[in-house]
């Protein structure tokens, strides 16, 4: 699958629990393996990292793999 990085900019993170997450900021990529590594997201009042391995699925909103409970 080929997506543009600016696609995913701004759009909103739900966890597979459908909690709200956050939303996309910045996308690190590893640029020797040319893959994604880390979504940079804004919570209120700070900004943190969700491994990409997290992510499940892509498409009017990006939903992450729960942290288990």
């Amino acid at each position: 699958m080929v997506m543009r990085l600016s696609a995913i900019y701004g759009k909103q993170i739900y966890n597979t629990k459908g909690n709200y997450v956050g939303y996309v900021d910045e996308v690190l990529i590893e640029i020797d393996q040319g893959r994604g590594r880390v979504l940079a997201l804004v919570l209120p009042g700070e900004k943190v990292g969700v491994p990409y391995d997290r992510v499940t699925a892509i498409g009017d909103i990006i939903l992450v793999r729960a942290k288990e409970e």
